[in-house]
């Protein structure tokens, strides 16, 4: 399957961030890797040593398709991206795969088929499309033509982001406590066709409990062996489970050392992103890490300025938003697109 995560909200950031590489390298015990494929990502500099750029290109932008905000990105079985903006229009497109306007997924309302607040996506095994309308408190089905086919209504607390494994089984994540409360509480649950919550858990590190701040991101990733990887963006420890809950490791980058949790000194993570070779990406600001789906650290400290918003088999999205012309309203985002070269 997929994986994508990005930004919903971040109330504040803080550029709390050191390069670090690796000069060694790497022992990878269990690797999916060869040992040459390993020497090449543990040496490493540059996004191009590991990545051949495919695309950039701008979303089209007409009068039915101007994006305000990127809140998920997905690409759906007949190879079209669809995006939603769930914080500020309340919106889906469709675009081609160069990146042309379609049309719109469903509309905004609280009927079938109808959305408050689409704020994630995700494509099923079956090539349905599923989105989390989280005011809603509801994930709303469309099939592959992009008709309405069926909707689950909440049984609970509502999470902001969904995921469907190999076996059509529905996740949801949610790595953000409620507001001025503090409790701990389970970050996955696995939901039942009537959305009653099947188990529960990874539970949000007691660390996140204590910052002063809020990230509000996705922090889940499903493999082709429909093992989960799981991480706040605010606490760097990525831990992986079997889809009936059982924790199988945790791991972290060696390298890296966590801020203390207060005001001036906390750092914002994105992903983990996984990429069928068998690597989870992890970007920690302007830097890339690489792990293996063992667990083990590859190579960190690679620059990348710009935000990962999704994966697929072995490419990455990348979003860049440029600013308008003189006289001229802001453009929609830039897609740029790397595929892995191993």
């Amino acid at each position: 399957m997929r994986h994508r995560g990005r930004l919903v909200l971040i109330v504040l950031v803080l550029l709390f961030l050191f390069p670090w590489g690796c000069s060694r390298q790497p022992k990878a015990p269990n690797s999916p890797l060869s040992s040459s494929e390993i020497k090449v990502l543990s040496s490493a500099r540059k996004i191009e040593d590991l990545f051949s750029k495919t695309t950039e290109t701008q979303l089209e932008l007409t009068e039915n398709s101007a994006i305000s905000v990127l809140n998920d990105f997905v690409l759906d079985s007949k190879g079209n991206f669809i995006v939603a903006d769930g914080t500020h229009q309340n919106n889906i497109w469709i675009f081609s795969s160069d990146w042309h306007f379609i049309q719109n997924l469903g509309r905004q309302g609280q009927g079938p088929g109808e959305y408050s607040t689409p704020v994630s996506l995700e494509v099923s095994p079956e090539g349905d499309i599923l989105v989390d309308d989280y005011l809603g408190s509801r994930l709303i089905f469309y099939d592959h033509n992009y008709q309405y086919k069926k909707q689950i209504i909440s049984k609970g607390k509502w999470y902001h982001f969904v995921h469907v494994n190999h076996k059509n089984e529905i996740f949801m994540y949610e790595g953000m406590p409620t507001p001025m409360i503090y409790e701990v509480f389970d970050t996955i649950k696995k939901l039942n066709n009537n959305g009653e919550t099947i188990i529960s858990f990874a539970p949000i590190p007691a660390e996140v409990l204590k910052t002063p701040i809020f990230s509000l991101k996705d922090g889940m990733a499903i493999d082709k062996d429909d093992f989960i990887y799981e991480m706040n963006s605010l606490f760097y420890r990525i831990r992986k489970y079997t889809s009936d809950e059982q924790l199988v490791k945790s791991f972290v980058n060696p390298h890296f050392q966590q801020p203390e949790p207060k005001e001036g000194q906390q750092v914002i993570l994105n992903g983990p992103y996984y990429l069928e070779k068998g690597l989870l990406l992890v970007q920690l600001q302007e830097h890339l890490d690489i792990f293996d789906t063992e667990g083990n650290f590859l190579v960190g400290g690679i620059p990348l300025s710009l935000n990962i918003i999704y994966s697929d088999g072995n490419f990455i999205y990348l979003e860049k938003w440029e600013q308008p012309q003189s006289g001229q309203g802001f453009p929609n985002p830039v897609i740029v697109s790397y595929k892995l070269k191993l």
